[in-house]
């Protein structure tokens, strides 16, 4: 998905147009209304009415969906440094079961499961290596310092591609509401559209997630299969994505059984 040259249109000091609300996760996100603005105005409009668009395409693909797996890849800048690109092989089974492998970093091997509501609300976790096979399967805090180690700002709760939509649509909504939404598109690529999402003025006790995102929605799908936060310097805080994406592969799936533990695939599984 290498970026090209900005075909750019400025959507900023816009509200949302009317219409009725989204329906996400159970619950309603209103659009905000706009009065009728300038032709300048006009084109910021329709840029944010594009977004819209392809939110809506994004969520109602996604609620579609029971599963999916997928290599999600990150690489988080921490004290001025970037660390290493971690890739984990990752599975989210609604309504909210997540498994993860470690491929690579020094976690290689890892598997953490979690499931909200059971289990206490804690990470199941298999560690690889001789010392833990007589305890295959560690129950962990999700705020203990190992399981946050190079995260250390977020929480499993903000996994996965649905929780990332959810918080979009929430600070698209809030910034237009505000006046403070600034949108950019990048020239079209061939699998997809890059979008550059700015929140200028606005500052993180206001409930945003990042003062900037860029993000990469896949035609195919529909989905956001990657994105890229900036803070209120807008210095770059993360890479994320998605990729090798399958859909409603369902519990049974040969690659994630042939993946996972046995111990921890019982767990997994309520056996």
């Amino acid at each position: 998905m290498k970026k090209k040259a900005f075909a750019i249109v400025f959507a900023s000091a816009v509200l949302l147009p009317a219409g009725a609300g989204l329906w996400f996760f159970g619950r309603s996100i209103p659009w905000q209304s706009a009065p009728f603005l300038s032709p300048a105005h006009t084109r910021a409009e329709s840029a944010v009415g594009d977004l819209r668009r392809m939110l809506k395409e994004a969520i109602g693909r996604y609620r579609s969906l029971d599963d999916y797996t997928a290599i999600f890849y990150k690489e988080e800048r921490s004290g001025g440094k970037w660390e290493p690109e971690e890739e984990i092989y990752f599975k989210f089974e609604k309504p909210f079961k997540i498994y993860m492998e470690w491929l690579n970093t020094r976690k290689i091997g890892v598997q953490v499961f979690y499931e909200r509501g059971f289990h206490g609300n804690q990470l199941a976790v298999h560690l690889p290596g001789f010392l833990f096979q007589l305890k295959p399967v560690l129950f962990l805090d999700r705020d203990s310092p190992w399981v946050r180690e190079g995260s250390a700002a977020y929480d499993i709760e903000d996994a996965g591609i649905g929780k990332f939509l959810l918080d979009l649509t929430r600070a698209v909504g809030r910034g237009a509401a505000r006046r403070k939404l600034l949108v950019k598109y990048f020239e079209k690529e061939k699998d997809g559209q890059s979008v550059d999402i700015t929140f200028p003025h606005s500052s993180p006790n206001e409930g945003f997630f990042a003062y900037r995102v860029i993000v990469f929605f896949d035609d195919e799908t529909k989905l956001p299969l990657r994105m890229e936060l900036f803070d209120w310097h807008n210095e770059p805080m993360g890479v994320y994505g998605y990729k090798n994406l399958k859909l409603n592969a369902g519990p049974a799936d040969p690659e994630f059984k042939r993946r996972i533990h046995g111990r921890l695939f019982r767990i997994y599984a309520h056996t």
